[in-house]
């Protein structure tokens, strides 16, 4: 083992148990595990400051300080997710706790506890979004599902911002820099989820990163089945959602350490590669709070105004301050230091520096529209909700042989397609122009499989195995806005995600779900235990289905982007340009999935890791 000076109960409260890549005493030399945490209360001073210790940010921090004349301060709100959150934030098989719509489903040393404004549209519901709140950010909590965008959306937001570097040809080199894929193990990976080279090696580089991307030991024994149902359905094969190619089936890769089967998150991997360099001009400065960019007279930044534990002091800025703060957090900030639309800097009296109408404004997300549910003759994810024993066993299967079900995310087998002709028949004109306007490979709709319906038995004593097809509508015409309820950012953003509003939506919706059920048709009898359990083989009408959509299935997936929408600086609705850089002011750019053109289709976490890759080496480059 490599020496160090520090204690292993310090090493498990940084890294967590999961250091096993680097071993738990894994600091070359005799640096204390302090000689990277800044200092609280200390007015220090960084070439450049980062705002934000999450996907993004943590890309930002540990490229800047590769340069070691060059030096970084991250500053978090949260601390160590491991520390915070016990195992559960290692261990991906709890991915999905403490992220429902349920507004008290909330842990509050990881999760900001965000909450929409009522939905009128959604029977006035009130919706726990969650974001997080830790070093590591979402990837510390995420689902795990890693993939790439379409190459039509990559032409897309080339054209749109006016940039051919985000042409597919061009971002492929930053997709590739974070990540090191590994094939499945064939010996551990269970027989009826074999890959047979349905995978893109050639789409990763050799060279790679420290962000592990794997197909898991483990696999859903409903997904198996489900495989055989979306190929009946007609999806084709893909070949592992890596090659600008998402419509069709497979099983998902995860980021998840071959080795041991736990998470890797942009923290577990990108900032303990960093230390474990020995790169100490960086500092992460935990469970601090940034409360107001400071701008001088010239409308430059020169640093962030922050606190930790209600202590005011100021961490300055020598060359740029970056905005990694997520889809909320980052258009607050913007806001509360004078940056935003005009009318609500001067409602909360705050003096303005640049009036920038769009800050917060055109969001953009995912629907997730709940799903389609069968009690299966088969163990899914939720015969563990209250199975001592069968969690105890695969407990035991987990940590002896690195294998099971608690190596996965949520679901493992997804599909994407644009609606089929029969569906598209029922849209009105306006429904199918608005779709007509997305690129030609583009996917409209994503159906996942998993096995965790604890909602529907929840408490109900029902012994029943579940699963859900699930739907996620990823090119949706409802709009979203984030603003702020005060001048401080102590006081939470107020966000209305507006999911359904636009009717286009609601059509998609309804015919997504009696696709769903077509998708379920094929499964074995053996597996797939009739009469379908949710919304329940009697709701069958527009309305009905609508219903049940908007009053008791819709839920967050949290893929918000574009708040700090990416764009020309004429027309407006933009906020920074194709580098990030926020117009009107210097020295100030947003780089996180905030500053996105669109929200592209799929999961957000592969495009944030990319997109901060890219942002990142446009500042390198430009020094």
């Amino acid at each position: 083992m490599r020496s160090s000076i520090w204690t292993a109960s310090f090493a498990t409260w940084f890294f967590g148990a999961a250091s096993a890549r680097y071993g738990i005493t894994g600091l070359p030399g005799s640096y204390l595990i302090g000689s990277f945490s800044g200092v609280p209360l200390v007015n220090e001073s960084y070439d450049s400051v980062v705002v934000g210790g999450g996907t993004a940010g943590l890309v930002v921090a540990t490229r800047l300080a590769e340069n070691l004349n060059e030096t970084v301060a991250v500053i978090e709100a949260g601390a160590s997710n491991e520390y915070s959150n016990g195992n559960q934030s290692q261990i991906p098989f709890y991915s999905t706790k403490y992220v429902s719509a349920d507004p008290t489903d909330v842990q509050p040393l990881i999760d900001w506890g965000l909450v929409t404004i009522p939905q009128p549209q959604l029977d006035n519901q009130v919706i726990h979004y969650a974001q997080e709140k830790c070093i590591g950010g979402s990837p510390a909590r995420n689902q795990l599902i890693y993939h790439r965008r379409s190459s039509g959306s990559y032409d897309a937001w080339a054209e749109q911002v006016g940039d051919d570097a985000f042409a597919r040809d061009h971002m492929l080199q930053y997709f590739q820099k974070s990540v090191n894929f590994t094939t499945p193990n064939r010996k551990k990976r269970p027989a009826n989820a074999t890959m047979d080279q349905l995978f893109n090696t050639s789409a990763y580089s050799p060279a790679g990163g420290p962000l592990h991307v794997f197909h898991p030991n483990g696999a859903l024994g409903i997904s198996s089945c489900g495989q055989q149902a979306f190929t009946a359905a007609g999806f084709p094969a893909s070949d592992g959602f890596s090659g600008g190619v998402l419509n069709g089936s497979q099983w998902t890769p995860f980021t998840v350490d071959p080795e041991n089967q736990q998470r890797s998150s942009s923290g577990a991997s990108l900032l303990q590669d960093s230390l474990y360099n020995s790169r100490l001009n960086l500092k992460v400065c935990q469970s601090t709070q940034a409360m107001i960019v400071v701008f001088s007279d010239h409308k430059t930044t020169t640093g962030v105004n922050v606190s930790t534990a209600g202590y005011p002091y100021m961490i300055k800025a020598r060359k740029e301050v970056i905005l990694s703060a997520g889809a909320f957090h980052s258009p607050q900030l913007l806001i509360v230091s004078s940056v935003g639309p005009a009318e609500t800097l001067g409602k909360y009296n705050i003096s303005v520096v640049k009036d920038l109408p769009d800050v917060g404004q055109n969001t953009h997300d995912t629907t997730n529209a709940g799903g389609v549910t069968f009690p299966v003759n088969t163990l899914s994810t939720s015969a563990f909700t209250d199975n001592a024993t069968l969690l105890a066993k695969v407990t035991h299967e987990y940590a002896t042989n690195q294998t099971g079900i608690l190596g996965l995310g949520a679901g493992d087998y997804i599909g994407w397609e644009k609606f089929p002709a029969s569906y598209r028949a029922s849209f009105s004109a306006a429904t199918q122009a608005f779709l007509d306007k997305l690129p030609a490979d583009s996917p409209e709709v994503e159906y996942a499989i998993n096995g965790n319906a604890r909602s529907i038995a929840s408490g109900s004593g029902d012994k029943n195995n579940y699963a859900t097809i699930g739907v996620l509508l990823v090119s949706t015409a409802s709009r979203r806005k984030v603003t702020i309820a005060s001048g401080s950012m102590l006081d939470m953003p107020v966000i209305s995600v507006n999911w359904l509003f636009d009717k286009r939506d609601q059509v998609m919706a309804v015919q997504a779900y009696r696709r769903a059920r077509e998708i379920w048709s094929p499964f074995d009898p053996s597996v797939k235990i009739s009469p379908e359990h949710a919304p329940g083989a009697d709701v069958t009408g527009y309305a009905e289905i609508l219903k049940y959509v908007t009053h008791e299935a819709v839920g967050a997936i949290h893929h918000a982007t574009s708040t700090g929408m990416m764009g020309r600086a004429n027309p407006s609705m933009a906020v920074v340009d194709s580098r990030g850089q926020v117009f009107g002011v210097q020295n100030l750019r947003i780089i996180d999935s905030s500053s996105f053109a669109f929200t592209p289709p799929g999961h957000t976490q592969g495009a944030t890791y990319a997109h901060a890759e890219k942002l990142v080496d446009d500042i390198i480059n430009g020094r």
